[in-house]
Formats: C-alpha cells, structure tokens, sequence
C-alpha cells in the first residue's frame, strides 16, 4: 500500500488465500480462500480488488480497506487488463487481442461492481 504499513499477498494453491500483513510480516487479516491471482489498490489506498483472471472465471471481490469488509462483487469473463481509475471510483476490465482474437471489448465498473456501461464496449 501507499503508505509503506501494509502490504496484501496471495498464496498457496488455489483456491489461494489473500492475506494483508503489517510491515514486520504480522498478519493482520485473511480475505478468505478463494480462486484469486489478481490484487489492485485503488490511488488513495482505500479501496481493494482482488480478482481471478487468465485461466480463473474473471471473479473480483472489492474491499473497504478501512473497515475490511467486503463492499461489492462482480465479474469479467477473459479479462486481461485491469485498473482502477485516477478518481478511485472506477475500474476498468479489457479483453485484449493477445488473450482473443474476436469480441474483445472494455467494462467500466462503479466502486461496488455494478456495470456502468452496458452492454461492454466492443471495438
């Protein structure tokens, strides 16, 4: 995270456990055991993703860092990029031509994983 205190690492087998420790390695908090590869943190470090994408079903969890508690949940199948927007109220899935060849398109999402753009845009 921004502030050097914490950090959020994946690990094990899948389904994975995500887990937030402190600087010297103490963990703090467990996110569960889910099938996940994917951790973003939103630009003021109050917001967290953890998703499953490449061969995992595109699943994202989204997390209030503040009181880590589970905020919203969504999904974006085949999703190769991910981001969260300069505001941090927004992120943003594609499907690439690297990952496909035919139907690649963007999702924009709100901060609780509702679609706010439907359908996805498809260029």
């Amino acid at each position: 995270m921004r502030d050097g205190e914490r950090f959020i690492v994946i690990a094990g087998n899948q389904p994975a456990v995500a887990t937030l420790y402190d600087k010297d390695c103490n963990a703090l908090f467990e996110f569960g055991k889910r099938y996940r590869n994917t951790i973003r943190i939103d630009p003021f470090s109050q917001l967290l993703l953890i998703g499953g994408f490449g061969n995992l079903k595109g699943e994202i969890d989204i997390w209030s860092l503040d009181s880590l508690e589970q905020i919203g949940k969504t999904r974006s199948d085949c999703a190769i990029g991910i981001e969260w927007s300069p505001d941090g109220q927004h992120l943003m899935t594609s499907v690439l031509y690297e990952r496909v060849k035919v139907d690649n398109f963007i999702n924009i999402f709100n901060a609780v994983g509702k679609k706010m753009i439907n359908p996805p845009l498809q260029f």
